[in-house]
């Protein structure tokens, strides 16, 4: 026999399968009073729902039906793409842009002199209207002149392709999950308990030169990274 809570899961998550994304929820006593049971209960099937990705909870508001999981393969697709392929608009809102001498890590990271010129870009980015990832970017000043002057809430990629005529054809990716530091669940609209994915991506040349090191904080809740196996 299927324990209380289960039950309880069940016929919430058929519910919610008709509800829209944003949609707010009972709360626990209400929903403890519709189905004759205990809080604890109730609270037990909300926690599977969540760890389901099916609902999210925002301290002090309630809780809401979530968004679907956007899914981006581990490609050297760009946001952009991403959001295209899922059927949102994507757009960029610039937190910072400079140029300064490369710090040690950076240099070696883009096998690049110490000290040389290296353009930051840090950008929060949005799928339709919801914040998904914090972007920080960095690439040699010595490849890409006049980088900043160019529109950066669009695909950084596609500057590079169109304006500098660089084709990024090859990058690695490290993956960690983390919790945001308070800044970040700021920007990202979420509880500092709540955890993300950190995604350290470097894009290189045909030749194999590293020419761009991204490191993205991204919603746990909304979206999901695709590993998928090299053919043999």
């Amino acid at each position: 026999m299927a324990a209380k809570y289960e039950l309880v899961m069940k016929e919430l998550s058929a519910e919610i399968a008709g509800m829209r994304a944003g949609d707010q929820l009972p709360t626990e006593q209400q929903l403890a009073a519709r189905f004759n049971v205990s809080s604890m209960t109730v609270r037990r099937a909300l926690e599977a729902l969540t760890h389901a990705k099916r609902i999210v909870g925002i301290r002090g508001k309630g809780t809401f039906v979530a968004e679907p999981a956007l899914t981006k393969r581990m490609t050297l697709a760009s946001f952009t793409e991403s959001m295209r392929a899922a059927g949102r608009t994507a757009r960029a809102e610039v937190l910072s842009a400079g140029i300064a001498p490369a710090s040690a890590d950076v240099a070696d990271g883009l096998g690049l002199e110490s000290a040389a010129s290296v353009y930051t870009v840090e950008r929060l980015r949005f799928g339709d209207d919801t914040p998904l990832s914090i972007d920080r970017s960095q690439l040699p000043a010595e490849l890409f002149p006049n980088l900043l002057g160019n529109d950066l809430t669009g695909s950084l990629y596609e500057i590079l392709r169109r304006r500098y005529d660089v084709h990024l054809t090859r990058a690695s990716s490290r993956v960690a999950a983390v919790l945001p530091t308070e800044r970040e669940a700021e920007l990202l609209g979420i509880t500092a308990d709540q955890p993300c994915l950190r995604v350290v991506a470097r894009g290189s040349l045909g030749d194999g030169r590293v020419v761009e090191v991204t490191r993205s904080i991204y919603r746990g809740d909304l979206y999901e990274l695709l590993i998928e196996p090299e053919d043999t």
